[in-house]
């Protein structure tokens, strides 16, 4: 232990951290798994990785509050529950954003590891009583883990590869959207986004904890680290129900650039009949202009102008080397651009010119507009109006 640090402040914190976060991680995952909805299969895969994440830290409450006498069998579960974390996490990520996900039966391959590990670890979970509070103190004070370092690591790769995959997917399901949708909920996207990046945060430190000589101050900052996962659950559904109420715009699963690439060069479309799908639908958007329709998708625009919707999506990407979010965003912001400098718009506010050129987010707006003209809007208003 190094000098001068606080072993007995650390424990307590350690304790606090326990306590509170048992309380938070039954509240919300009990509440997810009960709360009918429509994403109600979603909820149920984040609420129970909550409330594994929960059995990870319910013994240092129990501990604290004076029953481990009393629940000695909840020591050591994180032996196989971490094993939970990664497939659970995937599911609810899938679940989220594609259209009709259903748990086909080799998907319950994804919690073998955690059924091997529970076999692993049995001889512990049948020893009695007084052995496992025995091994609960030498975890909690020494920073015993009850099992050789190796199979510690392997664990946490395990975990690491899932929630790797896990933000790889969120980002190809940004990318699916901006071939498909006129528009992305940001909230949505970035909510998936921050939800698998917080939960490398205690992979990191269960690598500290196990290499460490110093296991308090690690264990502290694990603990603190699913804390704070917990409590993010917690405050999103608290701040944005939405999220845990509705899918704003799920998809099929995003296909790899790559997959793309493939399917467009198998396509039978010739280039005469390309750039004819590309007149059409150039000559419709400009006329009847669809893209003031904030929600428009490219199923719908396929529909209203009569082509295919891959072939309309290969013509976008091909002869336009944009995709169909680029393609329907550059219309609005001439119309935008327009209606900043029209005299009869002075008295309207930028968010109302974006609505009215059909962006429906006023970051998305600023964001789009800066990358097409390289200023904000109102700086372009500003220039353009004193001109």
């Amino acid at each position: 232990m190094l000098e001068g640090y606080d072993l007995s402040r650390s424990i307590n914190l350690i304790a606090l951290i326990c306590i509170i976060g048992t309380f938070e991680g039954l509240l919300i995952g009990v509440f997810l798994l009960l709360k009918k909805s429509v994403k109600f299969r979603a909820n149920v895969w984040l609420g129970c990785l909550v409330l594994v994440i929960t059995s990870i830290i319910l013994p240092g409450a129990i501990y604290r509050i004076g029953l481990l006498p009393d629940f000695p069998h909840v020591v050591h579960l994180h032996m196989f529950t971490t094993l939970l974390m990664g497939p659970t996490a995937y599911l609810y990520v899938r679940s989220c954003t594609q259209k009709d996900f259903e748990l086909r039966p080799i998907l319950w391959l994804h919690f073998l590891p955690a059924l091997l590990a529970l076999g692993y670890h049995l001889p512990f979970y049948l020893q009695s009583e007084a052995e496992k509070i025995i091994a609960f103190f030498k975890f909690f004070l020494e920073g015993d883990l009850g099992q050789p370092k190796f199979i510690s690591l392997i664990k946490i790769l395990h975990s690491t590869i899932y929630f790797v995959i896990c933000i790889r997917f969120v980002l190809d399901y940004r990318k699916h959207l901006s071939n498909t949708a006129s528009y992305i909920d940001v909230v949505f996207h970035r909510w998936l986004l921050f939800f698998s990046m917080v939960l490398l945060l205690p992979v990191f430190t269960i690598v500290v904890f196990v290499i460490s000589s110093f296991q308090v101050f690690s264990g502290t900052t694990f603990f603190a680290a699913l804390f704070i996962f917990i409590l993010s659950v917690h405050l999103a559904a608290m701040i944005k129900p939405e999220l845990f109420h509705s899918f704003p715009h799920q998809m099929q699963i995003p296909k790899s650039t790559e997959a793309q690439k493939q399917k467009y060069e198998s396509s039978k479309l010739e280039n005469a009949q390309k750039e004819k799908y590309l007149q059409k639908l150039q000559t419709y958007v400009a006329v009847q202009k669809p893209y003031l329709d904030q929600e428009l998708t490219l199923a719908q625009l396929s529909e209203k102008v009569n082509i295919p919707a891959h072939y309309l999506s290969q013509v976008i990407n091909e002869k336009l080397s944009c995709n169909f979010l680029d393609f329907i965003n550059a219309y609005r912001i001439e119309m935008a651009k327009q209606k900043l400098v029209d005299p009869e718009m002075n008295q309207y506010t930028i968010m109302a010119v974006a609505h009215e050129a059909g962006f429906n987010a006023k970051s998305t707006f600023y964001h789009v507009f800066k990358k097409h003209t390289g200023m904000t809007p109102s700086a372009y208003r500003k220039q353009l109006l004193n001109v």
